[in-house]
């Protein structure tokens, strides 16, 4: 009879001992951390590069409108290429026009650039929710699996030997738990890279529209 003191489960008999089910359950959730991690990375360089702007973006355009260079100010947005010039880009496409008109373009070209920064993001908050739920299932199935099989044979079971199974069968709720955690932390980051960006392109638009309505 095998007892607690010399039964040591190992990581890997803990993840893949628990039978077709748990197995089945961790390589899904294993994939879809695979699958966050790497979604993650992505994201993320990509919002610290949009994040990137010239600090004189303002003072560049300012400087000249004032010549009525206002294609070299287009121009200038364009070589910049972040998310605040091209929010200002559409407002130098519109001069001419009313300023509400102007303030009404750049905020739906705000909106439009949020929509692309948040693209995908709804993914981390789901598998945030969904993992933590599909590894509880996991785990609550196998112990009725379990409890199942205990009820159909007269044989008596050791109690060490069951409580390995159980530990064996929380496998799933443990992988869950963790892809979940590190779902929910990704997800926060991404928001508020996303948040700082959408309040950069504001700041710009703001200060751009200003510029273009100050009295002669």
């Amino acid at each position: 009879m095998r007892t607690m003191a010399n039964q040591n489960i190992s990581v890997w008999e803990f993840l893949f001992g628990g039978g077709l089910l748990s197995v089945s359950l961790i390589i899904i959730l294993i994939f879809s951390g695979i699958v966050a991690i790497v979604f993650f990375a992505q994201k993320l360089f990509a919002l610290n590069r949009e994040n990137q702007v010239d600090p004189y973006l303002l003072k560049n355009v300012t400087d000249l409108l004032n010549d009525g260079r206002v294609q070299s100010a287009v121009d200038f947005c364009r070589r910049d290429n972040s998310p605040e010039s091209r929010s200002v880009e559409k407002g130098l496409s519109r001069l001419g026009r009313p300023v509400s008109e102007i303030a009404n373009a750049m905020e739906t070209h705000a909106q439009i650039e949020l929509n692309k920064a948040e693209k995908n993001i709804g993914f981390l908050a789901t598998l945030s929710g969904a993992a933590p739920m599909l590894g509880l299932l996991g785990g609550v199935l196998i112990l009725a699996s379990t409890f199942g099989g205990l009820s159909k044979t007269d044989t008596v079971i050791s109690q060490n030997l069951l409580a390995a199974d159980f530990y064996k069968a929380l496998a799933p709720t443990v992988v869950g738990l963790v892809v979940g955690f590190l779902s929910y932390i990704f997800h926060n980051i991404l928001v508020g890279k996303v948040d700082y960006l959408l309040m950069k392109i504001q700041y710009h638009t703001n200060e751009f529209l200003d510029i273009i309505n100050k009295p002669a």
